[in-house]
């Protein structure tokens, strides 16, 4: 996105701290020459007063005038990863421009380089492109804080020759940097129905598959050697095995708690909160894990359907919704592209005290149209809202699973587990990738005691 501000100060032209000592020294010179009477004297005190005035004067004057336009390499990055910010500066003034410093603007979430050196621009060249008039600045940042952060605009400080006044001029418009959760890879196991070969509620698939229906996927553990595909596994020099198309798009749900954590008994909440609350990085560690058992969903091929516990703030894909309760729509994420839809979506995702009571049975209407058990994995930080209506979908669900914070009454989990969900408690800071690993290890469990 290119612009071009004013340029406005962001901060007035003023004396550095040499420009106040000068200052200091004339307003002496001057009571000194008044003092004694020394012309010699009043000559110093008017010019050491007057400098850091003509300096102020210098600095707003010959001020620079560029235009910016800016870029991002990756454009979408995730808690913790490294971005490029490409910055390219172009001199408007028929005159070179004078020495500065520069730094990019960003908010608390965004690592950004310190000030450093601006490199000296020619005269504007017309009708030239990245000619002597115009460079390109870069710079590697980390984002530690997902959400939408703009970065931006060019801040460029510039004193005069003599270190005697400074200024900052905002240039240049600002860009958003989306940071997205964190997504941890996750493992195929028994949670993957649409893999799993003895499941119950296996996908339908055709009876009698044409050779156009049949794919040659690579052999996984678990597959069955009556399965192998021996011409493709002589073409690739590796095992495969046949794959038969699907019928249809197999479907999988998560419901998402976006409440806020329920405050712990005895503790007392204060007005203002900081970005570091204990109870904000557990929402933290439920939106990293939603956003990596999500996309484990859809690259596993799932048509998959996100309901929240409060006011939609999902968007999903335009025209794959599934009507809900009272013809609301669901936020639903197809394969292809979804993954990023649906990582953008929860990149600005907040936790929010508005409270809706009918999220449960938005998702109960889903499962309902479904016809048949598919996945279900719920995410909750409170989860007594609704608690008995949610554990009544168990029967809808296969798998059904619930991953439990911390802050939930213990309730939750008794209520859940006897009407058979798969419980998985899990902490701040917790890993995705170990909680679905606990909740694998349960599902074995409980299948081996079958």
């Amino acid at each position: 996105m290119a612009g071009r501000w004013g340029p406005s100060p962001l901060k007035k032209p003023r004396p550095t701290a040499r420009g106040w000592t000068f200052g200091a020294v004339g307003v002496v010179a001057l009571a000194a020459s008044a003092l004694f009477g020394r012309t010699d004297v009043l000559f110093i005190g008017v010019f050491l007063t007057v400098l850091p005035l003509a300096a102020m004067i210098s600095v707003t004057l010959d001020r620079p005038r560029l235009t910016v336009a800016r870029t991002f390499h990756p454009d979408i990055v995730a808690v913790g990863e490294q971005a490029t910010i490409v910055t390219t500066a172009r001199n408007q003034s028929t005159r070179p421009s004078p020495p500065a410093r520069w730094r990019e603007y960003a908010p608390a979430g965004v690592e950004v380089q310190r000030s450093a050196p601006f490199p000296r621009l020619g005269a504007h060249q017309v009708n030239v492109t990245h000619g002597r008039d115009t460079v390109v600045l870069r710079q590697d940042v980390v984002a530690y804080k997902r959400g939408s952060h703009p970065v931006g605009p060019l801040i460029v400080s510039r004193t005069d020759p003599f270190g005697v006044a400074y200024a900052e001029y905002a240039l240049g418009q600002p860009r958003q940097l989306l940071v997205t959760p964190r997504v941890v890879p996750l493992t195929s196991g028994e949670l993957d129905v649409a893999h799993s070969e003895g499941a119950e509620h296996e996908l339908q698939r055709h009876s009698i598959p044409s050779a156009d229906e049949l794919i040659a996927r690579e052999y996984r553990p678990g597959d069955p050697l009556r399965r192998v595909h021996w011409r493709a596994t002589a073409r690739h020099d590796k095992l495969m095995v046949r794959q038969e198309e699907q019928r249809s798009n197999p479907e999988a749900w998560i419901l998402m708690d976006t409440r806020p954590a329920p405050t712990p008994p005895g503790v007392i909440r204060p007005a203002t909160r900081s970005a570091y609350e204990p109870e904000d990085e557990l929402f933290e560690t439920l939106i990293e894990l939603v956003a990596s058992v999500g996309v484990h969903l859809l690259d596993e091929g799932f048509v998959l359907s996100v309901v929240e516990t409060a006011p939609r703030q999902l968007s999903g894909r335009s025209g794959a919704g599934r009507t809900g309760t009272l013809g609301s729509v669901t936020p639903t994420y197809d394969r292809g592209a979804a993954d990023r839809l649906l990582l953008a979506d929860l990149a600005a995702v907040d936790a929010t005290a508005d409270t809706r009571d009918d999220a449960v049975a938005e998702l109960a209407s889903g499962l309902r149209r479904a016809g048949r058990s598919v996945p279900i994995f719920a995410a909750l930080l409170d989860g007594s809202p609704e608690l008995g209506s949610l554990a009544g979908l168990r029967g809808m669900g296969d798998p059904a699973v619930a991953f439990i914070g911390e802050t939930a009454g213990a309730e939750v989990e008794e209520v859940l587990a006897d009407a058979g969900w798969l419980c998985v408690p899990f902490s701040v800071g917790d890993d995705p990738a170990e909680c679905w690993q606990r909740a694998l290890d349960r599902q074995r469990a409980v299948v081996g005691h079958g």
